[in-house]
């Protein structure tokens, strides 16, 4: 079994901005819901992202390599598919360094941190 050298502070600063920039992609799918094409400030953005998350991820083979994003306008579709790789690529980096990230103090995040209360509690009224 290989062991996973643990990050610097580099990285772990790497991984913090590229959590905080995944969650705002999330939120931005989950609240706002584009519609229509996604232009050259969102291509940018996302560029960014997926550049920052390659060079975060080139040490683990079983971590996928994002391409780059070659058309001048992205679909909807074509967006939340990139957005939600990111995030389970991001999931899987988590886990194999659980023992090194703190748990993620956003109460608000989509990565399921808390697990949910059980379907059979009866919430009081106010």
């Amino acid at each position: 079994m290989t062991t996973i050298p643990p990050l610097g502070p580099r990285a772990l600063a790497s991984y913090r901005r590229l959590r905080v920039e995944v969650d705002a992609l999330k939120d931005a799918l989950d609240f706002r819901k584009p519609s229509g094409t996604m232009n050259d400030p969102t291509i940018r953005a996302l560029e960014t992202v997926r550049h920052r998350a390659n060079k975060l991820f080139c040490r683990h083979a079983d971590l996928p390599w994002f391409p780059w994003i070659a058309d001048s306008t992205l679909s909807p579709a074509d967006f939340t598919v990139l957005v939600f790789r990111l995030a389970a690529a991001l999931r899987h980096f988590e886990a194999l360094h659980a023992d090194q990230l703190d748990p993620w103090t956003d109460d608000g995040d989509d990565f399921d941190d808390a697990p949910s209360p059980p379907g059979n509690v009866e919430l009081p009224l106010q």
